[in-house]
């Protein structure tokens, strides 16, 4: 039986605090103590793990330049010589951003975890310049860490644009200070209303907070101008609402969509005013495994409009 070796991965771009991370990472007990680690380093910033800390954790260090040669052949090498029990990989964030799980890993080793580090202080200009990067960052990653982060930053703006990437991954606030939010449950609307107005502009945030946080909304009606699609392929009542958003490019649009469970006539593909009730219901609805609950709309009036200036959303 071929041994369980669990396989971490940090990626980001350059001095986005993956070294603090890792370092971090090694200094927990509960995951290193009495385990051969191997550490993969596939650029070398600024910051450097302290000697002592690598000896301490029986920790062996092999430096990657090359981006051709992440593959295979290297790791079932690394395997041979190093037997190791954990493995920790520090990315590059300029290679490819698909290769951590495209790669075939030896037998027995298994991808825990990916975990993206982002400096706040740079993530809007980056998402403006290197937005295809970042995005493939985000669409393989199970954790995002927001780094440097401060009080002055759009935490919706923020986890709006990588949830846009990746609608399953956590998002982490990380202040100078050290103080760590991981649970941000925030609205960017005010809840205390039973009536809630979703300008155009915002419809990408209602959507991704309803979507992670739908027992927040449960019982509120919204007002929402989107398109009303019909269901295909299935025989369920009901149809969707949403809107088309731009994650990255012009080739990467999706429909953000909301299931609707009325039956009700309307022109297909068209723009109306929505005005409805926020229900929660099971996950299977959506095709999710069942157990968690997702939002639904009950729409109490449906009325045609014209196109918003800006049919497309973006982040």
């Amino acid at each position: 039986m071929a041994r369980e070796v669990p396989i971490f991965i940090f990626n980001g771009l350059l001095e986005s605090g993956k070294t603090t991370m890792i370092a971090r990472f090694l200094q927990n007990p509960q995951i290193t103590d009495d385990k051969r680690v191997l550490l993969v380093l596939c650029e070398e910033g600024m910051e450097e793990i302290d000697d002592a800390l690598l000896v301490s954790k029986h920790v062996s260090t092999v430096i990657l330049e090359d981006e051709s040669d992440f593959g295979p052949a290297l790791f079932a090498d690394l395997e041979k010589k190093y037997t190791p029990d954990l493995v920790v990989i520090e990315f590059n964030g300029m290679w490819r951003g698909t290769l951590p799980v495209e790669t075939m890993y030896p037998a027995g080793w298994q991808l825990v975890e990916i975990m993206t580090t982002v400096d706040s202080t740079t993530f809007e200009a980056y998402s403006k310049n290197l937005r295809a990067i970042m995005i493939e960052h985000y669409k393989i990653a199970d954790v995002v860490v927001f780094n440097r982060f401060t009080d002055d930053m759009d935490k919706f703006g923020f986890r709006s644009l990588v949830k846009a990437a990746n609608m399953n991954i956590q998002v982490v606030y990380e202040y100078a200070d050290g103080h760590i939010d991981a649970a941000f449950d925030a609205s960017p609307f005010d809840l205390t209303q039973d009536e809630i107005d979703i300008p155009d502009g915002d419809y990408g945030a209602f959507y991704f907070d309803v979507m992670d946080h739908a027992g927040k909304y449960d019982g509120k009606i919204v007002n929402i101008r989107a398109l009303v699609v019909k269901l295909q392929g299935t025989k369920m009542p009901g149809f969707l609402v949403g809107r088309f958003a731009m994650t990255c490019c012009e080739n990467d649009i999706q429909f953000l969509s909301v299931y609707c469970q009325n039956n009700m006539k309307f022109k297909n593909k068209a723009w109306y005013h929505i005005r409805a009730k926020v229900v929660c219901v099971d996950a299977s609805i959506y095709g999710e495994p069942s157990g968690e609950l997702l939002p639904a709309l009950e729409v109490l009036e449906l009325t045609p409009a014209d196109k918003p200036e800006q049919e497309v959303v973006t982040f």
